[in-house]
């Protein structure tokens, strides 16, 4: 029996969960972002904000222009968070396989829950249903429904808002045919600009290009990777939290609640991220010696790098120098909009105690920061420098595990 994904994508998600929190702004163009007249850009407009053109990253200048009656929001993290894991509730009803892709995205593997095409349907709607019945009929969904997580993600952007789009196989190539490049997750403005540079403006031509060729201009991961998808093949699982068995890996990432250039807040958020990293190393006993640090940018490209050490850490602070020296020389060309660092290359902790008295001094105090942590919540104890980080979580959720996977 092939597969049977969902993807399933909130609708206009932190605009929609304000109205539906404030009957007040219900029909009226919102959008949440920075105070009217900030220096800062849209994260998320309602379904009447876009009417007027607006969308999300645009300036709040801008967004104004187009509509003097836009009414400015600033983000709630908790409440966005609260709202997700509500619908997160729903989804695990219907599927054991739940893996969330973002705050207000999730993949559902449905197969052997779906006998066909039209029992996925039916209930896809039953999922649409019970979100309206226990959050609010102002919080909506389009469903991508699919037999791979690709073509699934591709069908729930075809039909928006509240949309339900089967791909199958019976209509898998005329609507490959019918997307551009850049509607794949993954082919950002700098991928799309190689692609034209060698005659390849379509997925058409993409799947009638010699992969031979893609694999020299791109390299062998990305070049065949190009060409799965210009066949919409993808061979990846979904997989939930419950069902990572040999822990293999450590990582943590974080989506931003804007794009930014700005490296102190970006290294800020990778600081918090390495304190969480580490702190689930020593939490299972181990630590690592291959450190993968990487980001998304604003066009969905990515970089990043990866260092392979002559021994094994687990620390907090020395994952995120190591992080520090490099990204603070590198110049980033887009602005950034997810930060994450994965450990891998992991072994049962069994570092020796520090030669230098300051070293040492750290080691024995971090499991006394750590059981602090774990009886009164997660960095009640933490660096000065994620002080300002407060900031960040009240507008956007928690620093999630990550899932991105850029070598």
């Amino acid at each position: 029996m092939k597969k049977i994904i969902f993807h399933i994508d909130m609708n206009s998600y932190f605009a929609s969960v304000e109205q539906q929190a404030n009957p007040f702004l219900r029909g009226k163009p919102i959008v949440v972002g920075g105070k009217e007249g900030s220096r800062s850009v849209i994260v998320a407009a309602s379904i009447e904000a876009k009417k007027f053109g607006i969308k999300t990253a645009m300036p709040t200048f801008e967004a104004k222009k187009l509509c003097p009656n836009l009414i400015f929001l600033e983000p709630d993290g908790s409440k966005y968070m609260q709202t997700t894991k509500m619908f997160l509730k729903i989804f695990n009803q219907f599927s054991d396989k739940v893996e969330v892709f973002s705050i207000d995205e999730a993949f559902l593997d449905m197969t052997g829950w779906c006998k066909n095409w039209q029992s996925a349907r039916d209930k896809a709607n039953k999922i649409k249903f019970e979100i309206k019945q226990q959050i609010g009929e102002r919080i909506t969904c389009s469903i991508g429904i699919a037999t791979n997580k690709l073509l699934a993600k591709l069908a729930s952007d075809m039909q928006k808002p509240n949309g339900l789009v089967v791909i199958n196989e019976k209509n898998k190539i005329q609507v490959l045919d019918s997307i551009k490049l850049d509607d794949f997750c993954g082919i950002g403005r700098r991928i799309l600009q190689r692609l034209e540079n060698i005659g390849v403006e379509s997925v058409k031509k993409l799947r009638q290009y010699p992969v031979e060729k893609l694999v020299r201009e791109f390299g062998p991961f990305y070049g065949q990777k190009l060409k799965d998808m210009s066949n919409g093949h993808d061979d990846s699982v979904v997989i939930s939290a419950e069902q990572e068995a040999e822990v293999k890996s450590i990582s943590r990432a974080y989506t931003l609640p804007y794009d930014t250039f700005d490296k102190q807040e970006i290294l800020q958020v990778l600081l918090h991220l390495c304190e969480k990293c580490g702190r689930e190393l020593r939490h299972k006993k181990l630590a690592g010696r291959t450190l993968q640090f990487f980001w998304r940018f604003s066009d969905f490209t990515h970089s990043g790098f990866r260092v392979t050490l002559d021994s094994y850490i687990n620390d907090s602070l020395e994952l995120y120098k190591r992080g520090l020296e490099i990204l603070s020389r590198y110049r980033l060309p887009s602005a950034v909009r997810l930060i994450g660092i994965r450990v891998s290359n992991l072994a049962p902790n069994s570092r020796q105690i520090p030669l230098f008295q300051a070293d040492r001094q750290r080691f024995e105090l971090v499991p006394y920061l750590d059981q602090i942590n774990d009886r009164y919540g997660e960095l009640t104890v933490k660096p000065a420098h994620l002080l300002k980080l407060s900031r960040l979580r009240k507008k956007i959720g928690g620093f999630r595990q990550g899932s991105d996977d850029f070598s």
